[in-house]
């Protein structure tokens, strides 16, 4: 036995269990701004579809700083979005949260920053900037 062997071995049910994990449902893909035609409030349609299904959202740190300047950010979160391994997706994507355990998540729109972290991973995670 090698430690490489073991991971390798592992790695199946690790991502099982991470994909246990994802209890928000996303769209990934191009969106474009439109209109309710019953109550005239604004919305945003998916236009091109990359992917749909389980995912999760998670911040990866907040960090605080003691910095007193009026330019300075008190904290800074770093969204980023876990899906199964092997779901390639684009740059630049948009992100819909369509459904979550967490209804504070629910209609929030993000934007893939980057690529994953690839390899010997559990998930895909990419990281997220929030749009307005």
């Amino acid at each position: 036995m090698s430690l490489g062997g073991d991971i390798a071995s592992a790695l199946p049910g690790l991502r099982s269990e991470a994909e246990s994990r994802m209890t928000d449902a996303v769209q990934v893909g191009s969106f474009r701004d439109g209109v309710d035609e019953e109550t005239g409030d604004p919305t945003w349609e998916l236009v091109t579809e990359r992917y749909a299904g389980k995912a999760r959202i998670r911040w990866g740190s907040r960090e605080v700083t003691n910095a007193n300047a009026p330019s300075m950010p008190i904290t800074v979160q770093e969204p980023y979005l876990s899906v199964p391994f092997g779901t390639p997706l684009l740059r630049d994507s948009e992100v819909l949260v369509t459904g979550s355990d967490d209804p504070v998540l629910v209609g929030r729109r993000f934007r893939v920053q980057g690529y994953p972290v690839a390899g010997q991973v559990t998930a895909h995670r990419y990281p997220l900037e929030e749009l307005g």
